[in-house]
């Protein structure tokens, strides 16, 4: 996105530049004409200097505000990529410092009711997707097989894993309590 934001902006600027300079251009062959016109009467250049669609006149009126307008797509393009480039800058900054995100760990154990949760392991997954959902099965028929089970949780370190899954059993708890006590 940075690289097409980045050719769009100098392609934008390149028909800016030159639409100012054919209107320009445009507009000193206008003068021309009619300096020649007023110096020697003609059909043929009062037909040059006639305002219709395809004369000189009409593209030194319209070719200004067509570089207005390219100009104006510049400048858009130019916020766009500096949108771009903070987005970028800041995935790189979290790349950079995973230290600070939270990571997936396996939390195995089981759930003896309320908010009382045994926990027998905890250990951080794969980063891979694909790895971690394969290991998760392989953990939760383990797990199974001791009527326990395998939470996968974002947490900083193994105890905030292991926290969080006690947080999130509390809080079951309670929905599930509010629920059944309901009128």
């Amino acid at each position: 996105m940075i690289s097409y934001a980045e050719r769009a902006q100098a392609r934008w600027l390149e028909e800016a530049e030159a639409h100012r300079v054919q209107a320009a251009r445009s507009l000193a062959a206008w003068w021309t004409l009619a300096r020649w016109f007023t110096a020697r009467p003609h059909p043929v250049l009062a037909l040059l200097l006639v305002l219709d669609r395809e004369s000189l006149a009409h593209r030194a009126e319209y070719l200004p505000k067509w570089a207005e307008i390219s100009r104006g797509a510049a400048e858009d393009e130019g916020r766009r990529l500096t949108l771009f480039r903070s987005e970028y800058e800041g995935l790189a900054r979290r790349a950079a410092a995973p230290e600070n995100r939270d990571r997936p760990y396996f939390v195995v154990g089981q759930w003896k009711g309320g908010d009382d949760v045994d926990v027998w392991h905890v250990e951080e997954a794969p980063a891979d997707p694909g790895e971690r959902a394969d290991l998760c099965d392989e953990y939760r028929g383990d797990a199974g097989n001791a009527f326990g089970s395998v939470e996968i949780v974002y947490a900083g370190s193994p105890e905030g894993a292991a926290e969080q899954v006690r947080r999130e059993a509390r809080e079951t708890s309670e929905r599930i309590h509010r629920e059944l006590t309901r009128p």
